[in-house]
């Protein structure tokens, strides 16, 4: 039997907090663990640890599922702490975006660009003291963080905190699934007619089923930051084929239509952009520009907020479905985030090796700075997480990646301590702001419409 304390903070989430809550208790491996929820909307929490609870007792289930209304008496001698939250994420992403293009910047706004600055500031402002708190309830817990921007959050973890922190994403899905498609006549998947990536349910039904199909197939050692890593190798799952000289043939020749720019870039550097084109553009200095039309002309695809709010809502009634009715197979329906997998591996020390985690650089990519944190493929060992030693990136990449990474460090000590003129130089770095004048207009304009939620910050106060 397992021995440990998981705690779920967000876990009143009808997509993240099933999903984890879910994924703990059929870990069979993971027996004899006790499972505590947290979320500041009590009533969701407290309906999903009594859905837990049932879980466990129809399934012969030994796991102990607590939901708390206290933040410290969910963290207290936790082993792992899994992280999901976000405040007014829809809405603020909207206004990120329209205040951008304010400024004649068209951006993706998430995790890249000016943008991502704020985005950073307003989950730090919630995060920060779930820090706090767990240094002083669980000071030598793991954190798994799936909150974006992922490695704004963890850069501020690691030079704020002493919480040791793994950044969490599934980016590298979206690797698969264009590998997948440039490849399916080799790889024998069957592709829709005329497919393209939209932001609705038959699409991102169809992009799963090829992702699925891809990674049966398929194995890609990526490296690089997080939604900005590139693949060194493409090889056959089973058989260790090198697929990479016809990922690159193919990718000459297919529908000029298909993730445009990443496969420009793909032919401009020589080597594999897993992340897609709507998360590459976020880095990049080709597609901001509104009189060029660049996302018009290369059909990119901007994040459906009506969508998502519609997809949120569908997921609240499959979890009062499965909460309220007892549902279990809809229970079945809802998928992973692979928290579980990394809890076995925190855990149990089982030598689980996950494709893509986010930690302090300690060798893993050799020509990007110690110490920076990068995404590459990690094995779970007694100490810890451990890198996998990568491929150094080509140097062109290397130096795009050192760029960005400066902009995160800039940015995440300008918001935590306050410093103005980091702020500046963080947006005066950034490929997307080509106006000298732009770094103190675009500051004040993001301050003043996002202020409300950077107070928690230590240095929030000199920002005003």
């Amino acid at each position: 039997m397992a021995k440990g304390k998981v705690a779920v903070i967000g876990a009143g989430s009808a997509s993240f907090g099933l999903s984890a809550l879910k994924g703990l208790l059929e870990a069979r491996s993971l027996d004899g663990i006790s499972i505590h929820l947290f979320d500041v909307n009590q009533d969701a929490v407290r309906r999903m640890g009594e859905l837990g609870r049932y879980v466990a007792a129809q399934r012969n289930i030994p796991k102990e599922v607590v939901a708390h209304d206290s933040l410290a008496r969910c963290l207290e001698f936790a082993d792992c702490v899994i992280l999901s939250v976000a405040i007014d994420r829809e809405e603020c992403w909207r206004k990120d975006r329209e205040i951008g293009l304010e400024f004649g910047i068209d951006h993706y706004a998430e995790n890249g660009g000016p943008a991502a600055i704020f985005h950073a500031a307003r989950n730090l402002g919630l995060i920060y003291p779930i820090l706090q708190e767990m240094e002083r309830c669980c000071p030598q817990a793991w954190l798994l963080n799936y909150t974006n921007p992922v490695t704004r959050i963890s850069t501020a973890a690691a030079r704020y905190s002493t919480i040791r922190t793994i950044g969490v994403c599934h980016q590298l899905d979206f690797g698969y699934y264009m590998a997948g498609t440039i490849l399916h006549e080799e790889l024998g998947i069957e592709l829709p007619p005329h497919y393209h990536f939209r932001w609705n349910d038959e699409s991102m039904a169809s992009s799963h089923a090829i992702t699925c199909a891809a990674k049966e197939r398929l194995h890609i050692l990526a490296a690089g930051l997080n939604h900005f890593t590139w693949a060194s190798a493409v090889c056959g799952r089973s058989d260790g084929k090198d697929w990479y000289p016809t990922l690159k043939e193919r990718n000459a020749t297919f529908d000029c239509t298909f993730e445009p720019l990443t496969r420009h870039v793909f032919d401009l550097f020589g080597i594999f952009p897993v992340p897609g084109d709507t998360h590459l553009c976020e880095y990049l200095p080709y597609t901001h520009s509104v009189p060029r039309k660049t996302w018009e002309r290369m059909d990119m695809q901007m994040y459906d907020f009506d969508w998502s709010n519609r997809t949120r809502a569908k997921r609240a009634v499959l979890a009062h479905a499965v909460v309220n009715e007892r549902n279990l197979a809809l229970l079945d329906q809802v998928g992973s985030e692979r928290a579980e997998s990394l809890v076995e591996g925190l855990l149990l020390r089982n030598g689980y090796v996950d494709e893509a985690v986010n930690l302090p650089n300690e060798g893993g990519i050799p020509n990007l700075h110690p110490g920076s944190i990068v995404e590459t493929p990690a094995v779970f060992l007694a100490s810890g997480p451990s890198q996998l030693a990568c491929p150094p990136l080509p140097e062109p990449i290397a130096e795009l990646c050192r760029r960005q990474t400066l902009i995160d460090e800039l940015s995440v000590k300008g918001m935590m301590e306050g410093d103005r003129e980091c702020l500046l130089q963080a947006l005066a770095l950034d490929p997307m702001v080509d106006d000298v004048e732009l770094p103190p207009r675009l500051l004040d304009r993001y301050l003043k419409e996002f202020e409300q939620y950077f107070r928690t910050l230590p240095g929030s106060c000199r920002l005003r």
